[in-house]
């Protein structure tokens, strides 16, 4: 599921960033495409229990993003 995660934590990135008009209406819907490929192949996972692990992903992965570089060494 690691591919499918990366793949909703791009499409949920993708969501946030896209402020309003045709390109977030394009993006909701497919992340709500994505959401629903997963549930139907995992029927036991409910649609808040997968936002909720792709909202904590997708932090995590965006603190990732936004790492500052490390300092160099004094010279």
């Amino acid at each position: 599921m690691k591919a499918e995660l990366e793949r909703l934590i791009l499409a949920r990135e993708a969501e946030l960033e896209a402020r309003s008009g045709e390109e977030a209406m394009r993006s909701k819907v497919l992340y709500q495409a994505r959401l629903d490929d997963v549930l139907q192949r995992f029927p036991n996972l409910s649609r808040r229990t997968l936002e909720r692990m792709v909202e904590k992903a997708h932090w995590h992965w965006s603190k990732a993003q936004h790492k500052p570089s490390s300092m160099p060494p004094k010279a």
